[in-house]
């Protein structure tokens, strides 16, 4: 598998949703800026094939989140001559029979898919690797405004799916949790508002670690990643 990951996925899904998700508390939601990133890459396969390589340390890089679309890209460099790339865009919907409105706040079910790219590099001997996977889930969303311009929003969700390398064509499983909170501050400043976000992802790679899908690499391209992100956005 030699394409980079599949983003467009989620875009196409997040098109496809009512119009009348666009805004749930009608102000804008587009917002981008800076991420910082803490990173627990560990492998955890048997064989140390693919430079097995893990990392624990901070990472940097620039993220965006619209309407029902979240992206962050990562990017860290470690003893020297090993990098680590974590690229991952959110996408989810909320059918309107999951909505329910009280007042001020909002409850919801979302159905969500998550597109992932993990690309690590190290020895010069050793080629890259780069994992991607492509996950579908559904979980909570709570929204809750304060006053005419704040709103704080919580959502968390698991999701399961299929990963793969760039170095095989096998296919294997991967899940990952993800949750997110978010505070949203409308015209701070010339039109522009602030959001501050908290994002924790965990993520299980598991290429051929399916007994049905085995092979001789089962076990060699298994890794966990444990990230958190904290994100300063401007808000347009």
């Amino acid at each position: 598998m030699n394409n980079p990951p599949l983003l467009a996925v989620l875009i196409t899904l997040v098109s496809a949703d009512v119009a009348a998700q666009e805004d749930l508390f009608e102000s804008s939601m587009h917002s981008a800026g800076l991420s910082v990133g803490i990173i627990d890459h560990r492998y955890t396969g048997d064989a140390d094939v693919g430079g097995g390589i893990s990392y624990q340390g901070p990472a940097f890089g620039l993220s965006y989140t619209g309407p029902q679309l979240r992206a962050t890209g990562l990017f860290t460099r470690f003893d020297g001559k090993h990098t680590l790339i974590n690229l991952s865009g959110i996408g989810w919907l909320l059918p309107s029979f999951t909505l329910k409105r009280l007042d001020n706040t909002i409850v919801a079910v979302p159905i969500g898919a998550l597109a992932a790219w993990l690309r690590t590099s190290g020895d010069d001997d050793t080629a890259p690797l780069g994992t991607q996977a492509i996950l579908l889930g559904a979980g909570g969303v709570l929204e809750q405004q304060l006053g005419s311009r704040t709103v704080i929003k919580l959502r968390a969700m698991p999701l399961a799916g299929f990963t793969a390398t760039e170095l095989t064509d096998a296919l294997g499983f991967s899940w990952a949790a993800d949750a997110e909170s978010r505070l949203e501050i409308d015209q701070l400043f010339s039109g522009l508002g602030l959001t501050i976000g908290y994002i924790f992802r965990y993520q299980v790679w598991n290429v051929n670690g399916s007994r049905v899908l085995s092979s001789l690499v089962d076990e060699a391209y298994d890794y966990t990643s444990a990230i958190h992100i904290i994100s300063v956005e401007l808000k347009f």
